[in-house]
C-alpha cells in the first residue's frame, strides 16, 4: 500500500492536472502535463541563430514574444528527420520560460485514470532515462512522461550572458517567475479543429480528453445529430456529429473523420468527431471579432467570437449551446443510461505490462522489463561457425552483440526482414542479445486472471519456452519464458562470441 501510494503521488506531482499532451518521436508516444503546455502550433518559420546550442533549431515570433525552439530529436540523440506536414511545436511553460518543443506529430489530449507510475528502462527508442520521468498507462498504451526541466539544465541557462550577444536576448525575456506568469494570464486556450473546409476552436478547459474514433454503436429514437454511442474505457457516451447541427458541407474529397474531442456535459460526457487537430492556441482578449450581425440570435449565441489567423478564419464556439434543452436530457440521459458500473471502471485490477510481438500469424510476449530497446532490423554482420540460430552481430552505438533469429530458434521457415520486422534489445544469461521478430505490434498491460498454463503442444513447437498463455477476447498471447530461449551451452557460445568481437573490435 505504502508503494502505490508514493506512486500515486509521484502521479499527482507529474500530471498534477491529471491530463497529458500526447506526441510521438520516432513512433513511440510520449506525454506532457498539459498546464505545462502554452499552446500548440503547426511549424512556422524558424530563425537560426548563430552560435546557439546544436539542439536550438533556432527562434520563432510568437505574437511579438521571441521563442527558443528545442529540437527534440537532436536533444535526445535520435536520427534527423525532415519536418512533415504533422510536425508540431509545443510551447511549453519552463523555468526558462516559454520555450518551444518541435516534435514528429501531436497525438491526443487524454486524461490520467491510472496514476501509478512505471520505472522506464534504460533507453526508450534510443533516447536516455535522464530524459524520462516515467511511464503511465492509458488504455491499452503506454505512455512516457518527459522530465521537462532537464529538456535545458542549469549549466546551459548560464549561458544566456552568450545567447545576449549572439541577438538572443530577447529569447530569454521573461525567464524568471513574473514572465511565467505574464504568459499564463495572457489569453484563453482553445483547441481549433476542422469540419469540411471550416475551423473552429472549443475551450480548452470544457475538453477532458482528445482521442481516435472508437467503433460506434448506432442508438434508436436519436438526434439526427448523434452518429451513435462510443466505449472508452467502460464509459459509454454519445457520439455528436457537428457538421450535421452546423449544416456543414462534408464534400467528395473530405478525409475520413478519425477523431473525437470529449466534453463534459454536466453529469455525462459527450464526443464530438472531428476532421483534423488543428493547434491548442491561446487567444488575447481583443484578439476576436463578435459575431456577425447577419446571424441569427440563435447562432451568435454560441458563437463567442471569430479569430482571424493567416489564412484561414476560427469560429470559437460553445458546443454545449449548441445543442437544445430538449436533447440536452436525451442525450445526457443516453450516456447514463448506457453506461457501465462506474465502480467496476475504477477497480484496480493485477496486471503484467507486455511487449507484444508476432511470429507469423500468433502473438507472443516479453515482460516489459525484459526488453530493453527495440530497434529496426539494419545491418547484421554475419559471423563464421556461429550456431545456427544467430544471424550475426550488430553494433548498436557501439556495443557489439549477437543476433539471435527467433524463427529459426522455433523451428519455423526462415523469411527475409520486412519494413515491419524489429530487433528486440535483451539480456540472456548477462549477455545484451537482439531478437529478430516479424513485427512489434504493441505495448499492453494483461489481466494476470487472464493468463493459465501453456498448452501440452503447440502450433510452432515451442512449447519449452513459453511460460504461460494469456487468453484474449481476440486471440491469445504467448509470454516466453526469455532465460529458457538458450540452453546455458549456447548461452556460453554468445558470451565467448561477443567477447570475441569486442576484443578484435570489429563493427
Amino acid at each position: 500500500m505504502a508503494a502505490e501510494s508514493t506512486q500515486a503521488h509521484l502521479a499527482t506531482e507529474l500530471v498534477p492536472s491529471g491530463q497529458l499532451v500526447t506526441f510521438t518521436l520516432d513512433g513511440v508516444e510520449f506525454g506532457l502535463d498539459i498546464d505545462r503546455v502554452q499552446e500548440i502550433t503547426h511549424r512556422s518559420d524558424v530563425t537560426p541563430v548563430p552560435g546557439s546550442p546544436s539542439f536550438i533549431l533556432g527562434v520563432i515570433n510568437l505574437r511579438g514574444l521571441i521563442i527558443p525552439v528545442i529540437d527534440s530529436r537532436n536533444r535526445f540523440h535520435l536520427a534527423p528527420q525532415e519536418p512533415t506536414s504533422k510536425t508540431r511545436i509545443i510551447v511549453l511553460r519552463l523555468a526558462s520560460g516559454a520555450t518551444g518543443l518541435q516534435v514528429d506529430s501531436v497525438a491526443e489530449v487524454v486524461r490520467l485514470e491510472d496514476h501509478t507510475v512505471r520505472e522506464t528502462p534504460p533507453l526508450v527508442a534510443g533516447i536516455r532515462a535522464e530524459y524520462l520521468a516515467g511511464m503511465v498507462t492509458v488504455g491499452n498504451r503506454l505512455i512516457t512522461l518527459i522530465h521537462l526541466e532537464k529538456l535545458l539544465d542549469s549549466s546551459e541557462l548560464t549561458r544566456r550572458s552568450e545567447f545576449e550577444e549572439l541577438g538572443m536576448a530577447d529569447t530569454f525575456a521573461g525567464s524568471g517567475e513574473e514572465g511565467v506568469e505574464e504568459i499564463e494570464e495572457d489569453g484563453r486556450p482553445f483547441v481549433t479543429f476542422r469540419l469540411g473546409s471550416e475551423s473552429f476552436g472549443i475551450a480548452l478547459h470544457e475538453v477532458e480528453e482528445i482521442v481516435e474514433l472508437p467503433p460506434v454503436t448506432k442508438v434508436p429514437d436519436a438526434p439526427d445529430y448523434v452518429l451513435g454511442v462510443i466505449c472508452l474505457r467502460d464509459q459509454v457516451m454519445p457520439l455528436v456529429d457537428l457538421s450535421e447541427i452546423l449544416s456543414i458541407e462534408q464534400g467528395s474529397s473530405a478525409r475520413k473523420r478519425d477523431m473525437v474531442v470529449l466534453l463534459s456535459f454536466g453529469s455525462a460526457r459527450i464526443g464530438v468527431v472531428v476532421d483534423e487537430i488543428q493547434e491548442i492556441l491561446r487567444v488575447q482578449d481583443g484578439q476576436t471579432l463578435p459575431p456577425p450581425q447577419t446571424l441569427s440570435e440563435a447562432e451568435r449565441e454560441h458563437l463567442e467570437g471569430i479569430l482571424l489567423l493567416p489564412g484561414r478564419m476560427v469560429s470559437l464556439i460553445n458546443v454545449l449551446k449548441i445543442i437544445t434543452g430538449d436533447d440536452q436530457e436525451k442525450i445526457a440521459a443516453m450516456g447514463q443510461g448506457l453506461g457501465l458500473n462506474d465502480t467496476r471502471a475504477q477497480e484496480t485490477v493485477p496486471s503484467l505490462e507486455l511487449v507484444v510481438f508476432r511470429l507469423g500469424p500468433e502473438s507472443y510476449g516479453l515482460r516489459l522489463h525484459e526488453v530493453r530497446e527495440i530497434i529496426m532490423v539494419g545491418q547484421i554482420t554475419p559471423v563464421p561457425r556461429a550456431p545456427q540460430f544467430v544471424d550475426g552481430v550488430l553494433n548498436l552505438r557501439g556495443e557489439v552483440m549477437p543476433v539471435v533469429d527467433l524463427r529459426t530458434r522455433f523451428g519455423l521457415e526462415r523469411v527475409e526482414a520486412t519494413t515491419i520486422s524489429r530487433i528486440l534489445i535483451t539480456s540472456i544469461g548477462g549477455v545484451f542479445t537482439g531478437l529478430v521478430v516479424d513485427a512489434v505490434d504493441e505495448v499492453r498491460p494483461v489481466d494476470l486472471h487472464r493468463f493459465g498454463p501453456p498448452p501440452a503442444v503447440t502450433a510452432v513447437g515451442a512449447n519449452r519456452y513459453i511460460e504461460k498463455v494469456a487468453r484474449l477476447d481476440n486471440g491469445m498471447i504467448f509470454l516466453l519464458e526469455l532465460q529458457q530461449l538458450l540452453t546455458d551451452a549456447e548461452t556460453e557460445q554468445l558470451q565467448g562470441l561477443q567477447g570475441r568481437r569486442n576484443r578484435t573490435g570489429e563493427p
